[in-house]
């Protein structure tokens, strides 16, 4: 059994999909090379091959990897595929594919025929929630879509070893994909106005320069892991305003290290946190400062502890191992060729 690895870059160490390898030490790992490719054939191949690559992107990593999954007949895993899963799509060995993005994003990628066509292809198709289920099972058959959630480092991401101080509760937001600036922009307002420098407002982004922020907000790009572990626990409440979303890595690193959830309730996000959050409407700005403020309220007292406790014991289900026992059945399923 092999799996092609492309590390997305702005995931920490013990973050991102691909860590489910690190539970599953019998797959071995097809990882692209560093630096650029090397001769001037391998580059200009993979020029054309970008050309004629629907996708929305196809770097030399894609290329590189892509070289090796089909010139294999083992059976393979595409962790990936919204990125990578074209080319591979011919290779001679059985496929499982894993797909990231919501239905909505990947209509966007491909028009209805061409997924018609590719998504049978794959042998066995992995998804991160329901709403992504429903979209596979009109493409191939339902046997061959499988639910497997996203997992979570639950030993890397842990809870503080007391709780945070409620003097000035810190309300964090972390990511940038999908993410509904108008509701975040709303709340940071609305808290500035009722609290001022009584609550500290922080966002953790790699858009730090792209957009404005409100004046009482620390933006932070580039931290480290440890740093950005000690932002969960120190943070009375996780603001995490969506647009859309299938497994969240920012929701599961903050529920891990048992930090309230604020989030909205949309694509898997729902799946994923059960009753262990508060989930507000798509765009609702004032349903949103309302929970945000109810958290706040209860900041310091055992209803917050009750809440961070939840927390915790959710993300435990998704913890890694678990995830890639799951993961074990369906490439027994691949390698058996059913």
């Amino acid at each position: 059994m092999i799996a092609s690895v492309v590390r997305v870059p702005w995931h920490t160490a013990h973050g991102g999909y691909d860590r489910l390898l690190d539970h599953l030490p019998e797959v071995r790992r097809i990882t692209p090379p560093t630096g650029p490719l090397t001769t001037r054939a391998a580059r200009q191949a993979h020029r054309l091959f970008a050309r004629s690559c629907p996708l929305p992107f196809y770097p030399a990593e894609h290329f590189a990897t892509d070289l090796h999954l089909m010139a294999s007949r083992k059976a393979a895993h595409v962790l990936y595929g919204d990125e990578q899963y074209w080319f591979s799509r011919r290779r001679l060995g059985p496929t499982a594919v894993t797909y990231h993005q919501p239905p909505a994003h990947l209509q966007q990628h491909l028009p209805p025929r061409t997924w018609r066509r590719l998504a049978p292809t794959a042998e066995h198709i992995v998804v991160l929630d329901p709403h992504q289920q429903a979209f596979f099972t009109d493409l191939v058959p339902c046997d061959r879509v499988h639910l497997v959630p996203h997992g979570i480092d639950t030993t890397a991401f842990t809870p503080p070893p007391a709780p945070p101080s409620s003097d000035r509760p810190l309300v964090l937001t972390v990511g940038w994909w999908l993410r509904d600036w108008d509701v975040l922009d709303a709340v940071h307002e609305r808290l500035h106005r009722r609290y001022g420098g009584g609550v500290e407002l922080i966002v953790v982004t790699r858009q730090a320069r792209s957009r404005p922020w409100h004046p009482a907000v620390r933006v932070l790009e580039g931290v480290t892991e440890q740093t950005l572990i000690a932002l969960y626990r120190r943070a009375a409440v996780m603001l995490l305003p969506l647009i859309d979303a299938t497994a969240n890595n920012a929701l599961l690193e903050a529920m891990a290290c048992g930090t309230p959830v604020v989030a909205t309730d949309v694509g898997g996000i729902r799946h994923y946190t059960g009753g262990a959050a508060q989930l507000i409407p798509p765009g609702d700005a004032a349903a949103a400062a309302e929970a945000v403020e109810k958290v706040l309220a209860e900041t310091g007292t055992a209803a917050h502890a009750v809440r961070r406790a939840a927390a915790r014991e959710r993300a435990e289900l998704f913890a890694w191992p678990l995830v890639a026992d799951q993961m074990r059945g369906l490439y027994r399923l691949l390698e058996e060729g059913r």
